[in-house]
């Protein structure tokens, strides 16, 4: 949480405290409290009011109606209604859709649906949104932008546990607590713990003068509003692909998913086509044919695995969803058994959709009771830490769910075809394998003490890890397991960093700085790095020879050569357009303003943002998308 959310969380608790008659510090703490916090946003509501948000439960109509819109199941559905026409596309969240009205560039009013004609006004609890703009530069002098309020699993799980604490009945999920706390009358600050993503400015060819939703989605970007992943979608041929990565982000994303939402790009195109009773012919809404069910849980089972995360699943009653018998449901972390106070004897909700894993959706009836967590680690019985979501074994060495999971890791970087799990636990249970350099230390032979192995699958395993000796050093990387970091993060760390020892020696900052990750994950790297050290050691040692191909040497002809550029607010052409463009004239880019920026690409050069905020400290230049395309001589 940042620094001005906490403080403005303090000022809020410390004046129910006042007002109920039982002040925990003195006024002249609390004065200070909020001396600080005005310094930093002198406009939080936190300073204009007394105790707890009370929502007025006012009805508000809509200038223009907030209709539904039509959904289908059908990927063949969606390709037929493009009819050739161009669209852009996002992810559904699933949350509480919300309008928001700027008046001369100040957020005015919030309210929710409703009807679709006649919502509520919600204002003094978006206010406390913390990404959701209060106030525009370069706005229309009104302004409606709509979108949606959702709550990601690790808000939920904080303000489940707040909720508790303040004596309030724990929500039921993530969309739950958004609907429930819109309509509640009193701590309307728990709304902090909700997000936004914007995804309509109505009438926004009329209102801002930009003839396409692609632009629309830039314009919002641009002045601050978080988007839910737009992508423009030229025709149906590549549907199949987009939809496959919405299905990946709704698999592996905290923030709740439920399928995609594509709009006709031309809005002139999208009005002509005009609008129901119900929806608007322009605009589709895409979902995974899912069923859901309710069981019961047996038992809550925990297993440790290869970095050594004990992670919860739920052995269910027998359920059929989707063509397949459920009797295993993941529970995803320790704080979710928390939240849900998850244990045996719940009924519980469970979907599956798109073929993918089983999720827990909601509890439908409670058993007596409290959760229970495993004091230690179920496979090497050490005591587990937590760290606040995650239950975590801190035996990296000897655990051996990690041990295997590990080694199976490798197993799938490097390629070592045929040498499955239950194989491979033969090899450590006869003390021949016990780290991923162990397997070419291995000898045709010892291949046999794997049961039903002859000859020549065992020539055929010792092959395969032969083999993988040779590998590109993007996999080889990405086989040590370093928590957060894929192959693909690697091939781009790579570019930077074009070698091994290059990388083992960079530092935190750099990293940061020359590939604009956010410091969490170039922490992950150093220190992942370091920790994998003797592991590293090891496998060069066995023989194993990663090769990597650094990209040509730049001459220092190309008119961005040796250059980092940043990029910043709404431009005419699609961002990775613009990425591409400074690639090619030898330049990179970064997604923060340092020292070695060499400029910043903006639409807004008066802008107050983050960025350019840090480019005018730094003294870093400034240009605009033309002045940027001269440069480059298009």
């Amino acid at each position: 949480m940042s620094k001005v959310a906490t403080l403005a969380h303090e000022i809020m608790r410390h004046k129910r405290l006042y007002y109920a008659g039982k002040p925990e510090i003195a006024d002249a703490a609390f004065d200070k409290l909020e001396a600080e916090l005005r310094q930093l946003d002198p406009e939080h509501p936190a300073l204009h009011k007394v105790g707890a948000d009370a929502g007025t439960g006012k009805k508000v109509r809509h200038d223009a109606p907030m209709l539904s819109l039509d959904k289908t199941y059908l990927a063949d559905d969606v390709a037929s209604w493009m009819d050739g026409m161009p669209v852009v596309g996002t992810v559904k969240v699933d949350g509480v859709s919300l309008s928001v009205i700027y008046e001369g560039g100040k957020l005015v009013t919030a309210k929710t649906r409703g009807d679709g004609r006649v919502g509520e006004d919600v204002t003094a609890k978006a206010r406390w949104v913390p990404d959701l703009p209060q106030t525009l530069k370069k706005a229309p002098a009104k302004l409606e932008v709509r979108g949606e309020l959702y709550c990601n699993e690790t808000h939920f799980l904080k303000v489940s546990d707040e909720m508790a604490g303040l004596g309030l009945e724990r929500p039921t999920s993530p969309r739950n607590i958004v609907a429930g706390m819109l309509g509640r009358k009193t701590h309307g600050d728990l709304t902090r713990y909700f997000n936004f993503f914007a995804f309509q400015v109505v009438d926004a060819d009329k209102v801002l003068g930009v003839p396409t939703e692609d632009a629309v989605m830039r314009w919002l970007e641009g002045h601050g509003f978080p988007t839910p992943h737009p992508e423009l979608i030229q025709d149906a041929a590549a549907l199949p692909a987009y939809l496959e990565r919405v299905k990946r982000h709704a698999e592996e994303d905290e923030v709740g998913l439920d399928g995609a939402v594509f709009a006709v790009n031309d809005i002139a195109a999208q009005r002509d086509l005009g609008v129901t009773a119900h929806h608007p012919r322009g605009k589709l809404s895409f979902k995974w044919a899912g069923e859901t069910a309710i069981t019961t849980i047996r038992t809550v089972s925990w297993a440790t695995s290869r970095l050594g995360i004990v992670t919860p699943v739920a052995v269910v009653d027998a359920v059929f969803l989707s063509g397949a018998s459920i009797t295993n449901v993941t529970l995803h972390n320790a704080a979710h058994v928390k939240a849900y106070n998850l244990k045996a004897g719940d009924r519980i909700e469970i979907i599956r959709s798109g073929e993918v894993i089983p999720k827990f959706l909601a509890v439908a009836e409670a058993a007596p009771g409290d959760f229970a967590w495993p004091a230690a680690c179920p496979a090497c019985a050490t005591a587990l830490a937590f760290d606040g979501v995650r239950l975590k074994c801190p035996n990296q060495k000897d655990c051996p769910a990690q041990q295997i999971g590990a080694i199976l890791n490798w197993i799938g970087c490097a390629e070592i075809f045929d040498l499955s799990e239950k194989r491979l636990s033969h090899l450590i249970d006869a003390k021949l394998v016990q780290t991923a350099a162990d397997l070419y230390a291995l000898k045709e032979a010892d291949f046999l003490v794997i049961p039903q192995t002859k000859a020549k699958m065992a020539a055929k395993l010792f092959a395969n890890v032969q083999k993988s000796r040779h590998l590109p050093l993007a996999r080889f990387l990405s086989g040590l397991g370093i928590e957060g970091i894929g192959s693909t993060s690697w091939e781009k760390l790579l570019e930077t960093f074009p070698g091994l020892d290059l990388l083992r020696a960079a530092k935190v900052e750099e990293i940061a700085e020359s590939f604009g990750f956010a410091e969490k994950s170039a922490v992950q790297v150093v220190e992942g790095l370091k920790a994998r050290s003797e592991l590293m050691e090891a496998l060069l040692a066995a023989g194993v020879l990663p090769s990597f191909t650094p990209a040509p040497v730049d001459t220092g002809t190309k008119p961005l050569s040796g250059k980092t550029l940043v990029i910043t607010g709404a431009l005419s052409r699609p961002r990775a357009e613009i990425e591409k463009a400074i690639k090619a004239a030898g330049g990179k880019t970064a997604s923060s303003v340092s020292a070695s920026t060499f400029a910043v690409v903006t639409d807004d050069p008066t802008s107050t943002s983050s960025k350019m905020k840090k480019a005018r400290e730094l003294g870093v230049a400034t240009w605009s998308e033309e002045e940027l395309f001269g440069v480059l001589g298009r």
